[in-house]
């Protein structure tokens, strides 16, 4: 799971990999229940429930039959649930890389993990592929190493969220902006996991095109005006549409702080962060 392993090995059966349900769904920061006398296995997270029971060929995703393969079993004690269903289900990738024999559940934010195995160096890619060199010097590892280095931990890692999935009222509680806390931009999470300086932050009136489309509805436009970004949204009956004008020495930096069409602007690894504050006086964002 994100290029850190389970501590039991997959099974397979019918061409199906399960793996113990507890560590599975742990992993995934899911909360567990098990139900003896129906022989069920509950994993919940936010809005999505997954459902399994011992011998069955039915799951349940929230509330909705899903056909398997082959049914979870228990072996020694321990429920095994199919792998690909649940990684899906909770909005990761899943990936089968036979030349390792290696299962990837990739989460959005992932973007690579390596490790020395017997003097081999193997990289998880965040595609699903897998490369493989004899120095951590080679070319395929040389640009995964200035990406991220290698966790120590997945507990090390910011809380994540399923991609599309609103916050629970626990996770409204914390900093950020109408609910929404600050770790649920993708850039936070890429940030944090690689120990790198966070972007601009909601809860300090700063927010990204991606969330302010998410949380408020606002979509980039098309503009027939050269170097301009175009965004609006209905409010009503009436359609609101702010034009930026991105200046030459925006356009040239990196990062940095401007003002922009009289919207202050921060500029994080090239990407646009709005003030809250000033799309608020515009008639974009309501108080």
């Amino acid at each position: 799971m994100d290029g850190q392993p389970l501590p039991s090995r997959a099974v397979s059966k019918n061409n199906v990999s399960f793996v113990p349900f507890r560590e599975l769904f742990e992993k995934l920061k899911m909360n567990i229940d098990y139900n003896a006398k129906l022989k069920q296995v509950t994993g919940t997270k936010g809005g999505l429930k997954i459902s399994f029971t011992i011998g069955s060929k039915t799951a349940y995703v929230n509330g909705v039959k899903k056909s398997l393969q082959a049914a979870p079993f228990s072996q020694n004690g321990t429920t095994f649930i199919p792998v690909r269903i649940v990684g899906e289900a909770t909005g990761n990738a899943v990936y089968f890389s036979p030349e390792v024999n290696v299962i990837q559940i990739n989460s959005p934010s992932f973007t690579g993990a390596s490790y020395d195995i017997d003097g081999t160096y193997i990289a998880f890619n965040a595609d699903g592929t897998v490369s493989l060199a004899a120095s951590p010097e080679s070319e395929e590892l040389r640009e995964l190493a200035e990406i991220q280095a290698i966790k120590n931990s997945v507990d090390n890692f910011p809380k994540v969220r399923v991609v599309g999935v609103p916050p629970t009222a626990e996770q409204a509680k914390d900093p950020g902006f109408k609910g929404y806390p600050d770790y649920f931009d993708e850039n936070y999470v890429i940030a944090a996991g690689n120990n790198e300086k966070l972007p601009p932050l909601m809860s300090e009136g700063w927010i990204s095109l991606s969330m302010l489309s998410e949380i408020e509805g606002v979509n980039s436009l098309g503009s027939s005006e050269p170097n301009t970004i175009a965004i609006g949204k209905y409010a009503g009956v009436e359609f609101i549409r702010v034009s930026i004008v991105l200046t030459d020495e925006y356009k040239k930096a990196k990062e940095g702080d401007f003002l922009l069409s009289d919207i202050h602007v921060k500029k994080y690894k090239g990407l646009m962060y709005l003030s809250i504050e000033d799309l608020q006086a515009t008639g974009l964002i309501g108080e």
